[in-house]
C-alpha cells in the first residue's frame, strides 16, 4: 500500500483543512528474527526464541511539515515501538507506558535548524550512533555499551535543537525533570542536559558529546564520548569510547564509573556486508564490592539486501565477563544477559527487515 494512501487513512480523523495544508508520511520497519539464546547460567541456559527487532527495533511512525513561509516550517514527528512477534505495541509491556515512547515532538525548522519540543533522542545517543559500524543493530553493537548506562537514549519534557552547517550537525538539549524538593527528591532531580557535534565529511565522520542525567535527588551521571570512522570504499571502519561518570548517590551500571572501547569493521561481501565489532566494557568500583567488573564483547553479522528496502540478516555476539563482570550482549531491542556473574552469555539469530 502507498504511503500516500496510509497517510490519508490515518489523517482521516484529522480537521481536513489542517491536513489539505499538511505533508503527512506514515512511516515503519517491521523486524523479526530467530535466535538461539545461551545466558551461560546454571542449569538450562539455552533458550529458542522469535524475537522483534534483532537490527532495528520494530516501529511505525507519523511525521509531517507544514510550509510557513519564508523559509519556515512546522514539524511534528510521533514513533512507536512494536513487539511484531507477539503483536503487542511497546507501551503494552509492563516496563513501559507511553504510546509514542520513541519519539513524540512538534516544532520549528528553518535556516537555523530545527527546535524540537517533547520526548526525542539525546544529543549523545544521536551522536555515538554514527560511529557503530553496526549502526546500533545486531549482536555486538554499540548498544552493548549504552544500554548498561553509558548513554542515555532519550529525554521527555525537553527542549532539543538540531541544526547543519558545512557538514556539522550540531545538537543541544534541556529536559525538565519536573520534581519538587521533597524527603525524596531535589528540584533539580530527573534533570538532563547535553551538547554534540558530528562531522561528516566524504569517508569521514567524527563525532563527540558530553550530557549530564539527573537521579531524583539531582546527583548527575556524567556521560561523554568520541569516536570516528572511515569509509575506504571497500571497507570501513569505527573506532568509539564512552564513559560515564556517577556522582554522590548516583550509580552507572553498579559502580561509580562506566567505560567503554569499541572497533569496528565493515567489508562489502557480494551484494551484501560482512560486519565486526570488538569491545571492552569496565566498571570501576562496584557497589557489591570486589574487583572491578570487566567484559569483552563480540559481534558478528552478514546483512543481504533482497531491495531497497528489504534485507535479510544472520549474527553472532557473545561477551566474554571477568568473574565481577554480568554484562550482557545486545541487539537492537533483543539482548542474551549473563546467568550469573562470571558467566558468558552469546547469541545467534538470522532475520527479515523491511522498511516502509
Amino acid at each position: 500500500m502507498k504511503k500516500s494512501l496510509l497517510a490519508v487513512a490515518v489523517a482521516a480523523a484529522l480537521p481536513a483543512a489542517a491536513f489539505a495544508q499538511t505533508n503527512v508520511t506514515l512511516y515503519g520497519i517491521a523486524d523479526v528474527g530467530v535466535g538461539w539464546n545461551d545466558n551461560d547460567g546454571p542449569g538450562d541456559s539455552n533458550t529458542m526464541v522469535v524475537n522483534s527487532g534483532y537490527q532495528s527495533t520494530s516501529r511505525f511512525g507519523i511525521r509531517g511539515t507544514e510550509d510557513l513561509g519564508s523559509g519556515l516550517k512546522a514539524t511534528f514527528n510521533l514513533e512507536a515501538g512494536v513487539q511484531l512477534d507477539q503483536g503487542l505495541s511497546d507501551s503494552d509491556i509492563a516496563s513501559r507506558s507511553a504510546f509514542w515512547q520513541r519519539r513524540a515532538v512538534v516544532g520549528l525548522a528553518g535556516g537555523f535548524g530545527e527546535v524540537r519540543l517533547g520526548r526525542d533522542y539525546t544529543p549523545g545517543f544521536s551522536a555515538a550512533g554514527t560511529t557503530d559500524v553496526m549502526g546500533y543493530g545486531l549482536l555486538g553493537n554499540w548498544l552493548t555499551y549504552t544500554a548498561q548506562g553509558g548513554v542515555t537514549t532519550r529525554a521527555s519534557n525537553g527542549i532539543h535543537y538540531t541544526g547543519t552547517f558545512s557538514g556539522i550537525t550540531l545538537r543541544a538539549m534541556y529536559a525538565e525533570g519536573e520534581l519538587l524538593d521533597s524527603a525524596t527528591t531535589d528540584s533539580g532531580g530527573g534533570d538532563a542536559w547535553g551538547l554534540s557535534g558530528v562531522y561528516a565529511g566524504g569517508p569521514l565522520t567524527v563525532q563527540a558529546y558530553y550530557q549530564e542525567v539527573n537521579n531524583v535527588l539531582g546527583d548527575a551521571v556524567k556521560q561523554a564520548g568520541i569516536g570516528a570512522g572511515y569509509n575506504f570504499g571497500a571497507f570501513r571502519l569505527t573506532l568509539t569510547y564512552g564513559v560515564a561518570d556517577a556522582d554522590g548517590t548516583a550509580v552507572v551500571a553498579g559502580g561509580d564509573k562506566l567505560q567503554g572501547l569499541g572497533l569496528g569493521a565493515g567489508v562489502k561481501l557480494g551484494t551484501g556486508e560482512l560486519l565486526a565489532q570488538v569491545m571492552q566494557l569496565k566498571v570501576d568500583n562496584p557497589v557489591a564490592g570486589g574487583s572491578d567488573p570487566k567484559g569483552t564483547g563480540f559481534g558478528i553479522a552478514y546483512v543481504h539486501p533482497l531491495s531497497k528496502r528489504t534485507n535479510l540478516y544472520a549474527t553472532y555476539g557473545m561477551m566474554r565477563n571477568n568473574s565481577t563482570g554480568n554484562f550482557s550482549i545486545l541487539a537492537s531491542d533483543n539482548s542474551v544477559a549473563a546467568g550469573a556473574r562470571g558467566a558468558d552469555p552469546k547469541g545467534v539469530a538470522v532475520g527479515i527487515r523491511h522498511l516502509f
